[in-house]
């Protein structure tokens, strides 16, 4: 058996990258269910049999898609939520980080938003559990913050899932082109968000 070198261990990490984001590509534009393997393959210039070579199974790269994209919400939200900032400071940073981690590659946003429910049930339960730890480290500070009376809402669940939901489906509307960076969108929904829950007094 040959020793890998490392040219070879390159070239088969692009090529992973490379099936990675035509799969993200199709998966967006034609469903999971509407993709098959021979897409990808054609999608990336090679035959349908030699993308068996970087992969296991279609189910398996849609695993890898979603777990990927997890991994970079949860690295982010966890390294804001041990910050020394203030609660709201770090509500916006975390407003802002979701919105950035979206538009870093909207297909794979679109992937990580829908297309998840076509994992297999083990797979899924995963998936709902990682999605679910997410979600409590943000309604955690979003409660810190209705205790500092910084939010008037009551219910942080609530307003953690009005927060996200406003958030998650950026996907659908920002365009790279547009006239607002990532950090700006954030920004602004940051903004929108908060002046709408920001405590009132009579």
């Amino acid at each position: 058996m040959g020793v890998k070198t490392a040219k070879t261990v390159k070239t088969l990490e692009t090529r992973k990258e490379q099936i990675h984001q035509a799969a993200c590509r199709l998966f967006h534009q034609q469903g999971f269910h509407g993709t098959s393997v021979r897409d990808i393959a054609q999608e990336v210039g090679i035959l349908g049999g030699s993308l068996y070579t970087h992969i296991v199974s279609k189910d398996d790269l849609l695993w890898e898609i979603v777990n990927a994209v997890a991994d970079r919400f949860v690295d982010r939200i966890q390294e804001i939520a041990a910050s020394d900032l203030g609660v709201m400071q770090k509500l916006r940073a975390a407003v802002i980080a979701h919105v950035e981690e979206i538009t870093r590659d909207i297909d794979a946003a679109a992937v990580f938003a829908i297309e998840w429910r076509h994992l297999s049930p083990r797979r899924r339960k995963a998936f709902t559990a990682r999605r679910n730890d997410y979600e409590a480290i943000f309604r955690g500070m979003v409660d810190q913050a209705m205790r500092e009376r910084f939010i008037a809402s009551n219910d942080p669940s609530s307003a953690a899932l009005f927060i996200l939901s406003a958030l998650n489906w950026v996907f659908t509307w920002y365009r790279h082109d547009g006239r607002m960076t990532p950090t700006e969108v954030g920004r602004m929904l940051a903004d929108f968000i908060f002046d709408g829950l920001k405590r009132r007094t009579a």
